[in-house]
């Protein structure tokens, strides 16, 4: 039929039809697409944490037989609560803490404390630094004059990073308020995303889906949970111990731990300022006490992490590290999910091996 001239014309008109109907299909996922590009992260985050919070969730609607938006708008303030609350406490600590500094140092007081004479016999720099510091104790005004350029570029340096972080506090409480619309309303979205899994590959797509929702879970529970947890103690530690400006190094703390660089970047020189400092049985104490807590996620994290997934361990953390880099606090939940979904592919590839004719003897 294709040699007539009828069918030509008809296979013409298939393939023109054919080829406007995906211009228009991927016209219309092409402007969806850039439509939706400045709200990816938030809605990445979003599901990430629907998925991560989804057990409390589904806790909360079995044992208390509450409605599913009741339960999500529960759930999503108490998750407000626990996120802006040291947010708050910590701005108003380092204000008042600014401000206390501020009036010592308007009143013409000591605000540093003079340096011990150990310093002077460090190699190379004890005598500058130990020169430096007794300068800035006995007039601080004089050393800020001295150095105002230093110190205005610094200011803006601290402005912008501390405008970023605010902005980055306020992406995540929207994506907290989103993710309990997801969660009203999982049951719909369930299906509709089953679906998709099923239309993608319709042997193994719940299969996948289930893998990107347990390595979601456990790397939530394994990389925030335990940042968590090590920093609460670590701040414990240093307000018993007295130790300035304790919630905001906690603060930083819980962010060096979250992104896999780990407290010991500001919990070491607080253990030294703690042996200039105080006396040495409070720094010795301040000492075992947080040295066992910088080794807390080596040891916590690999057991949570790997509870449950058949995916090995390795590519667990090889994904949480390399998906940190590649797209910060986002790509530490996006790299384990596709390494993992991208090791269960290759696996079944290997096994599932063809089933050819036996071959003669």
């Amino acid at each position: 039929m294709i040699d007539t001239e009828r069918g030509r014309a008809e296979v013409s008109r298939f393939v023109i039809d054919l080829a406007i109907r995906m211009a228009l299909i991927a016209a219309i996922v092409v402007v969806s697409l850039l439509l939706l590009r400045p709200v990816v992260p938030l809605l990445l985050w979003s599901v990430i944490l629907a998925v991560a919070v989804f057990p409390v969730f589904a806790f909360l609607r079995r044992r208390l037989h509450l409605r599913n938006g009741l339960a999500a708008s529960l759930l999503s303030l108490f998750l407000l609560a626990l996120v802006l609350g040291p947010v708050a406490l910590l701005a108003a600590s380092a204000i008042e803490s600014l401000e206390a500094y501020a009036k010592v140092l308007g009143k013409g007081g000591h605000v540093i404390p003079p340096p011990t004479e150990s310093i002077r016999s460090w190699p190379v720099i004890g005598q500058r630094i130990f020169d430096f510091w007794q300068a800035a104790s006995e007039d601080i005004r004089a050393l800020l004059t001295a150095h105002v350029a230093q110190l205005t570029e610094a200011g803006r340096f601290v402005g912008r990073m501390a405008a970023g972080i605010a902005l980055e506090v306020l992406q995540f409480a929207a994506a907290i308020i989103v993710s309990g619309v997801l969660l009203a309303y999982s049951e719909r979205l369930t299906g509709f995303v089953d679906g998709i899994a099923n239309r993608v590959t319709a042997v193994r797509g719940r299969h996948f889906l289930e893998i990107a929702g347990a390595t979601i879970r456990n790397v939530s529970q394994g990389v925030i949970g335990v940042a968590l947890l090590q920093a609460a103690l670590l701040g414990v530690g240093m307000l018993v111990a007295g130790v300035p400006f304790a919630g905001a190094i906690t603060f930083a703390a819980l962010v060096l731990a979250i992104v896999q660089v780990g407290p010991g970047l500001v919990m070491l020189p607080v253990l030294v300022w703690a042996w200039f400092t105080l006396p040495i049985l409070g720094a010795a104490l301040l000492t075992v006490y947080t040295a066992p807590l910088l080794l807390l996620d080596n040891i916590l994290r690999p057991l949570v992490m790997a509870r449950g997934l058949q995916t090995p361990m390795v590519i667990i953390l090889a994904g949480v590290i390399c998906g940190t880099l590649a797209g910060g606090l986002i790509g530490l939940f996006v790299g384990p999910v596709v390494l993992s979904v991208f090791y269960d592919l290759v696996s079944a590839w290997v096994r599932e091996r063809p089933q050819g004719p036996p071959m003669a003897p």
